[in-house]
């Protein structure tokens, strides 16, 4: 069944799309055999949070420059989105394992799987954790990045007399206009993955205590929260990455 909706979605995308349609579903391919990969690295002991990051370049390169070519662009964005994955490692990282996101959570615990998982593992499952929220906000952060470079490198094409800080300007105008859209976007996916999890809550009738409590609550709210900061600072640091870029350009495209 997963194989007939692959082709389904093969066909759209190469009868909508066209060639890039093709170089989209490629892309596709490619970045889920790296996660597939970077589940194994972590699998055999290898540190998740430094082959999160390896995966995480190989998706900018193949999303970014694989799709859109290699232009002023493209580097912008793929830099900017790598200062924010670094960014959100970094300061993330250590609320997470402060937390203690690690291991199963209480649904978790009592669902019938969790008799056939061992819970001998040297894997840091914070890492894990960090791994996951990193992974699941870096499409957002990339198709705001790639719309914030576009834009600011249109303004400067058209009006090549602007200065360093009106471009960055219109960076952020542009990044207000659809800052609304792409954190809702991201806390939309997060709550259809959520649905089940309310619906657990309200059978158990859980108290409104017990929830704010959960581990289980904090797992989603804390990834989607991270996420949306990451879709935030993205708006700005493209913006002056591509405004830096144009004026340190000895060409323009």
């Amino acid at each position: 069944m997963i194989l007939k909706l692959f082709i389904i979605l093969f066909f759209l995308m190469l009868l909508v799309g066209g060639n890039r349609g093709l170089d989209s579903f490629l892309a596709l391919v490619r970045t889920i055999f790296a996660f597939v990969l970077n589940v194994y690295f972590i699998a055999w002991g290898m540190p998740p949070v430094v082959t999160t990051f390896l995966v995480s370049i190989f998706f900018v390169i193949t999303v970014l420059y694989f799709q859109n070519g290699r232009n002023i662009k493209m580097h912008a964005a793929a830099l900017s989105v790598m200062i924010i994955v670094l960014f959100i490692m970094v300061t993330a990282g250590p609320v997470l394992w402060k937390a203690g996101v690690s291991g199963y959570n209480e649904i978790e615990q009592y669902e019938e799987i969790s008799m056939y998982l061992s819970a001998d593992l040297s894997i840091s499952m914070s890492a894990v954790s960090l791994s996951a929220v990193v992974l699941g906000l870096l499409g957002a952060v990339m198709d705001t990045a790639v719309a914030i470079t576009t834009a600011v490198h249109e303004v400067y094409v058209n009006q090549p007399a602007l200065g360093e800080k009106q471009l960055i300007r219109s960076g952020l105008a542009v990044g207000k206009d659809i800052l609304g859209t792409t954190v809702n976007t991201l806390f939309f996916a997060g709550l259809g993955e959520s649905i089940m999890l309310a619906v657990l809550f309200m059978r158990n009738e859980d108290t409104f205590a017990s929830i704010l409590n959960s581990k289980a609550l904090f797992q989603e709210v804390s990834g989607l929260i991270i996420g949306a900061i990451g879709c935030l600072l993205i708006i700005p640091v493209s913006s002056v990455m591509m405004a830096y870029f144009l004026m340190n350009s000895e060409k323009k495209e």
